[in-house]
């Protein structure tokens, strides 16, 4: 592929996942540490926060899940977990006449995790749902505080 150029990267089927929510929505990425994102739903859940969306594609699922559990343990929150897929279409242009666009299709897995509160919004009927976890296994707080001295 060193003959040819990204041309251009769109989304087919299931680009609806890629649109920007509400303010409570966080974006899971690769790169990202999961403190940051954990420190910023603890803050919106701080600030009145009903509800908070994790959405996660491809390599970052495992990061979403992780974050989701940390935050389950720190407070009793309902969750709600829906799988799609995106389909993420490169168009390539070639750098050397002759040659021909190269165009790959290739499909994402997409994750949204929702956390509640409350449970309002939340259809506890769905195959996604899990409740809140038990008293015994919710540590609010730091867990390293004695590390600190």
């Amino acid at each position: 592929m060193e003959k040819y150029q990204l041309k251009e990267q769109t989304t087919g089927e299931g680009k609806e996942f890629l649109e920007q929510g509400s303010s409570q929505e966080i974006r899971i990425r690769q790169q990202g540490k999961p403190k940051n994102y954990i420190s910023y739903a603890m803050n919106l859940f701080a600030n009145g926060s009903n509800q908070v969306t994790l959405k996660a594609m491809g390599r970052a699922i495992n990061k979403a899940v992780t974050v989701t559990e940390i935050l389950k343990r720190k407070m009793p929150l309902h969750q709600l977990n829906e799988l799609s897929s995106v389909e993420m279409i490169d168009v390539y242009e070639p750098l050397e006449e002759g040659l021909d666009i190269v165009t790959s299709r290739r499909y994402v897995s997409c994750m949204k995790i929702t956390l509640s509160r409350s449970g309002e919004g939340i259809d506890r009927t769905n195959i996604g749902y899990q409740p809140p976890l038990g008293a015994d296994d919710i540590q609010p707080g730091d867990f390293h505080s004695s590390a600190r001295g």
